[in-house]
């Protein structure tokens, strides 16, 4: 185990004591695709009956975990995260696939996720990443440096919809990006390519040039808008995953 988690974790003891339920590593640290430097080691921290004083206690272990440069863990209560699974059936489906307990109770098969629930969340991601890619090219004023960022930003917001979208259709999720996008153009027709063009750019720490970011940002809308579309005609879900 990595030894700043494993300090962070003795802070947390040392803090919750038995109210400390669980500690969870999810995204790609935990599931083999962690690059050195550039992934984020990504927690979640569930906490019984979690209050503000809780939080205000917590501050000293965070500011030496934020010295890390990852990001400062998720804190959540646990009757909260159990009673949340219709609004990040995403996020909890994601994670109940791809974690590591590295403390605490399993109880990860307690959440039960709704397909119907993952569907509507896919529709508001979409149209949400559709504005953001519009509003963000326009905030950029052409500056190439800020519209590199955003195309390479989006693109982990847009794997986790189609890993969500395979996971509707009862399809085995790859760990591999490059194989989710692969797998998803199988059953919906649009411009993988452009999806997987930014994948090997950002592996290679690479950039375009300002028109050809133009060109990049027109596929990647017409290709969410083609996702969208296959989605909001999906059929209306009963079942959990």
């Amino acid at each position: 185990m990595n030894k700043t988690i494993k300090n962070l974790i003795i802070d947390l003891e040392n803090i919750f004591e038995d109210r400390l339920v669980s500690i969870m590593l999810y995204g790609s640290a935990a599931f083999g695709e962690f690059k050195e430097k550039v992934s984020d080691l990504n927690l979640i921290i569930v906490i019984d009956k979690m209050t503000a004083s809780d939080l205000k206690t917590a501050l000293p272990a965070m500011k030496k975990w934020s010295k890390t440069k990852n990001p400062i863990p998720v804190f959540m209560d646990k009757e909260e995260m159990c009673n949340s699974c219709d609004v990040y059936p995403i996020e909890y489906s994601d994670i109940k696939e791809r974690h590591k307990i590295l403390y605490g109770e399993y109880f990860l098969d307690s959440l039960i996720i709704k397909k119907e629930h993952i569907r509507l969340q896919c529709e508001s991601e979409i149209r949400n990443l559709l504005i953001k890619l519009r509003q963000g090219y326009l905030r950029s004023n052409n500056d190439r440096k800020t519209i590199d960022n955003l195309v390479k930003k989006s693109t982990t917001s847009i794997i986790a919809v189609f890993r969500a979208v395979l996971r509707i259709l009862d399809e085995s999720v790859p760990m591999c990006h490059k194989e989710v996008i692969e797998l998803l153009s199988t059953k919906v027709s649009f411009d993988k390519d452009v999806f997987t063009d930014i994948l090997i750019l950002r592996e290679k720490n690479k950039s375009l040039s300002q028109n050809d970011y133009v060109i990049v940002i027109q596929r990647l809308i017409n290709s969410l808008k083609e996702v969208l579309k296959y989605v909001d005609k999906m059929e209306k879900f009963q079942e959990e995953i």
